[in-house]
């Protein structure tokens, strides 16, 4: 094998399964988190074109689909899961330089722990795993800057976490990684201009290449020995050499306690802005709004404030990603909610009315100071929103580490809110207690699928016309 993999090899068997109570509570946290975004993502597009497809399949050993218990291919279940995870775009990110949703891994660890009847805690130090592999790669080099995706890491870090807690050996796990990753670069047009459904399916996609890799590994396949620094390999083609350092911060906060959790179903770069809504509502009425003038760093200007289309949005996937669209509808109607992105409320004119009255521009200062080193994958950001109305003094506001953000995190209550909002419409109060105390124990259980088992079956409340998860 290359020196990189084996680097990452050597890292994945050290590992430790005896998690710091810090590094511990964080990973409980952004699996309550998962738990909470894949409720509410149950019945969106996209997650209904993937559990149609799991239903096709079963096996021999089978995971499980969330919210209508479907058995299938651990793959089937992992990528259908991940969808439903990451469809709001309301689950944990990574600002590093290679971006990424660390949690969009979740849903295959868990897959692997249940076909493996694996602990909590070993599925625990898996997903700690991951994480930490994700942030030391995307850190280490731009994949977006060259026109490649994220998934081209994420299935990397996944394949190892997966070939640990499947017991491979270091060879074994050289072929895992091998596997996931020559077969699988993705392009980032995925996230570019019009955004289509595929953009909250890539790294689910990306999951399921990785729990295919690790099964082939495990029945004897051999992939391409030097994937990375091989004649062809992924330093030629896609990234150029790089260094990564593993762990990411020696002695400091892991990549799980730097990743941020997201108060809103909304791109991350947009959260700050989103949150100062009702501090604006009350300076300048939003109907009486002249002109907004958001002044941010590169990479927020670039994702969500740079395209043509983001004006003018007409998919959920593209208004996500769009901060006029998120701070038109977050002005108009005082926060930004799954509610923000129906057809209806897209197509609103009042919204384009008020976007046409946004600019955006990168501020360099701002850009300097969000990365500095280039090797951070928490950054530093600042946005400045300047709001001019009719009569009197403009509104004028910087906004710094939104909540969720390492530096101004989210408590474990706020996270478990979160999970109580995305059941109340879904879920009856009985199979929510069973749901919240299953996952905040997770470490505690000697079979991880006792935690998958209640999201099998989720009985939907009893008045009213709420549809239940495991309607379809």
């Amino acid at each position: 094998m290359d020196a990189t993999t084996e680097k990452l090899v050597a890292y994945a068997l050290a590992a430790e399964t005896d998690l710091r109570p810090a590094v511990r509570i964080a990973a409980l946290q952004r699996v309550v988190d998962s738990v909470a975004c894949a409720i509410a993502g149950y019945d969106t597009a996209p997650a209904r074109v993937a559990r149609r497809l799991a239903r096709r399949v079963r096996a021999d050993l089978p995971a499980t689909v969330f919210g209508d218990g479907t058995p299938t291919a651990p793959e089937l279940a992992a990528f259908a899961n991940t969808v439903m995870v990451r469809a709001l775009d309301w689950n944990d990110g990574m600002l590093a330089r290679g971006g990424g949703h660390p949690s969009d891994m979740i849903p295959a660890v868990l897959a692997a722990g249940e076909v493996a009847h694996a602990s909590g805690r070993e599925v625990l130090a898996a997903i700690v795993l991951a994480y930490e592999v994700l942030g030391s790669l995307g850190s280490a080099t731009g994949l977006r800057e060259r026109g490649w995706d994220q998934g081209t890491f994420i299935a990397v870090a996944s394949a190892l976490a997966i070939g640990r807690l499947s017991g491979l050996g270091a060879d074994d796990l050289a072929n895992a990684v091998s596997l996931a990753i020559v077969p699988n670069v993705p392009l980032r047009v995925t996230r570019v201009g019009h955004l289509s459904m595929w953009k909250g399916c890539a790294s689910a996609a990306a999951v399921r290449n990785a729990l295919f890799a690790v099964s082939l590994a495990s029945e004897g396949m051999t992939g391409p020995a030097e994937p990375f620094e091989g004649r062809s390999g992924l330093w030629d083609q896609v990234t150029g050499p790089f260094e990564f350092q593993l762990p990411v911060n020696p002695g400091g906060p892991s990549v799980v306690e730097l990743s941020h959790l997201k108060p809103y179903p909304a791109e991350s770069h947009s959260q700050a802005l989103i949150s100062l809504a009702p501090a604006i509502r009350a300076a300048v009425d939003p109907t009486d709004i002249r002109a907004i003038e958001v002044e941010t760093y590169w990479h927020a200007f670039n994702e969500i404030g740079s395209d043509p289309a983001k004006w003018d949005p007409d998919t959920r996937e593209t208004a996500d990603h769009s901060l006029p669209y998120l701070l038109a509808v977050a002005l108009l109607d005082g926060t930004v909610t799954p509610a923000s992105f129906t057809p209806e409320r897209l197509a609103d004119p009042a919204l384009r009315d008020l976007m046409a009255k946004i600019e955006v521009r990168e501020n360099p200062e701002f850009t300097a100071q969000y990365r500095p080193t280039g090797r951070e994958i928490a950054g530093s950001p600042r946005t400045r929103i300047t709001v001019r109305g009719g009569t009197g003094a403009p509104f004028v506001a910087e906004v710094g580490f939104p909540k969720g953000h390492y530096r101004n995190p989210m408590s474990p209550g706020e996270t478990d809110a979160k999970l109580e909002a995305a059941c109340a419409p879904l879920v009856a109060p009985a199979r929510r207690e069973e749901i919240r105390a299953a996952f905040w124990s997770l470490d505690s259980l000697h079979d991880v699928g006792d935690a998958i088992r209640t999201l099998s079956s989720l009985a939907p409340p009893t008045t009213g016309d709420a549809v239940g998860v495991g309607d379809d």
